[in-house]
């Protein structure tokens, strides 16, 4: 009885809705820039390569052609970030502004307190956003790993290999940086689909609620080019490396954080596992600011 009042049931998070996302992810995914690319032709897309390109023809391209390129670059289309939150939070969002702005928010509250309700759709939209996200790459990589060539298939896995000398020794590693790359990205989503519920109730508008996040990763991502061209010209060109407080300034842009599975430890010294707590201790913050707000609703 625990488990009904407090975690949504399996038919609200697994809804008509949250399959449309995770076919977005999926076609997300597959517009990504295709790493064996002949000629570095950055129109040409995965989705475009794995209907196009024979077995010969994707072994003749080499190892940046391999099933694991495929995989690994599955966040690499440039839009990326900016619909992340759209996919993320769509199933989670609409279904709550319908209940927040109808008579059925009262039905609703008065079947618990206002503490397990912010619990609940918190908890909703975080599993939706995460599973939405996850199973959409999923399904982008089960494609791939039917259609093309595995790694071991190029005969690659040498100290030449540039995949080996990126992600990994052996195959365990490399699979191991594809899994933190999925959970991170997971992980975001979760935390964007809360955060989006949480605006829904300060504008009064989903629909304004997801925008803002999409326009956020999108100034961001133009933000932080500009930012990193100062950067580049202030210490790279000059052969130094970059002081802690300017890189500390790079956690503040939300579309870097897309990056931060690989990243984080390099930039700050730190395990990842901080990063983690972070997000955890942020989603808290989160639903404060949500119960706070459902408590003030008057009736």
């Amino acid at each position: 009885m625990k488990q009904k009042l407090l975690f949504p049931a399996w038919d609200e998070i697994f809804s008509r809705k949250f399959f449309l996302s995770i076919f977005g992810v999926f076609l997300l995914c597959g517009f990504s820039p295709f790493p064996g690319s002949p000629g570095m032709d950055l129109a040409e897309t995965s989705l475009s390569a794995c209907l196009h390109y024979s077995r010969e023809e994707l072994l003749s391209l080499g190892e940046s052609a391999s099933a694991y390129s495929f995989m690994v670059c599955f966040r690499e289309m440039e839009w990326f970030a900016v619909l992340l939150p759209v996919l993320a939070a769509f199933p989670a969002v609409t279904d709550f502004a319908v209940q927040w702005t109808s008579g059925y928010y009262y039905f609703s509250i008065s079947r618990k307190t206002r503490k397990k309700y912010a619990a609940q759709w918190m908890l909703r939209a975080a599993a939706q956003g995460f599973f939405s996200i996850v199973f959409g790459i999923s399904l982008y990589f089960m494609m791939i790993y039917v259609k093309i060539p595995h790694f071991a298939a190029y005969h690659a896995d040498t100290q030449d290999s540039m995949i080996v000398m990126a992600y990994g020794a052996t195959a365990g590693q490399r699979l191991i940086t594809l899994l933190l790359k999925v959970f991170h990205t997971g992980l975001l989503a979760a935390v964007l689909s809360m955060l989006a519920v949480a605006l829904t109730v300060f504008c009064n508008d989903s629909f304004f609620a997801v925008s803002a996040l999409a326009l956020m990763e999108y100034f961001s991502m133009k933000l932080q080019s500009a930012y990193e061209g100062w950067l580049i010209a202030q210490y790279y060109q000059q052969g130094l490396e970059t002081p802690m407080p300017f890189r500390v300034i790079r956690f503040f842009f939300p579309s870097y954080h897309l990056y931060f599975d690989q990243s984080f430890s390099y930039e700050y010294g730190i395990g990842y596992w901080l990063y983690v707590l972070l997000a955890v201790l942020f989603t808290a913050g989160i639903w404060i600011c949500f119960y706070q707000m459902v408590t003030k609703r008057i009736e």
